[in-house]
């Protein structure tokens, strides 16, 4: 009984591999030899237009181990971080950004086929700390919020007094991944 059973998972294990392998080669549209079989595929992530950002401009999640009780339902309830990175490297410093962080709520509805618009906002002005040589990094949290999705930088103000402020040609947006680490050692 015990040898069917390996053979029949080999037997299945291997449908399933083949099933999931095309036949037919990847064929590059844009080639210059168009119907030709490509070497290689190439496919690009949906990374944000940050045209014209004059920083780099990233947002990791943030998590908390939170439990609630039903003792606890006048509290603000779970809260969402995201933790932003500020590349800066020449100078002026960075003094301070102000920012809008974008999410979902936490109500329930029915989860739309294409994706949700984001229905919740909040705007924060960061400051560097006293002492830093300039502002690097920060953290954000916001509460009551099913998802955090975004975040759009909407001014930067430099040390030596000078401020830039987005418009619709130049941009930054940071998008946090959907990898969230939940415990540290």
């Amino acid at each position: 009984m015990r040898r069917f059973s390996v053979s029949l998972l080999f037997l299945l294990a291997s449908a399933f591999t083949f099933a999931q392998t095309s036949s037919n080669p990847a064929v590059l549209k844009n080639s210059p030899t168009t119907g030709k079989a490509a070497d290689s595929v190439v496919l690009y992530a949906n990374a944000p237009d940050n045209a014209g950002c004059p920083i780099g401009f990233f947002a990791s999640r943030q998590a908390t181990g939170h439990m609630m009780s039903a003792g606890d339902a006048r509290q603000a309830g779970p809260a969402q971080g995201l933790h932003l990175v500020l590349n800066r490297l020449t100078a002026p410093a960075i003094e301070s950004i102000e920012i809008i962080v974008y999410g979902v709520s936490s109500k329930a509805r029915v989860l739309p086929a294409h994706e949700p618009s984001a229905d919740v906002s909040k705007t924060f002005e960061l400051r560097r700390e006293t002492g830093s040589a300039s502002l690097s990094d920060a953290d954000v949290w916001m509460h009551n919020v099913g998802a955090l999705s975004r975040v759009d930088l909407i001014s930067i103000h430099y040390a030596d007094g000078t401020t830039w402020n987005a418009t619709e040609n130049f941009k930054c947006r940071a998008v946090p991944s959907n990898f969230l680490l939940v415990g540290r050692r």
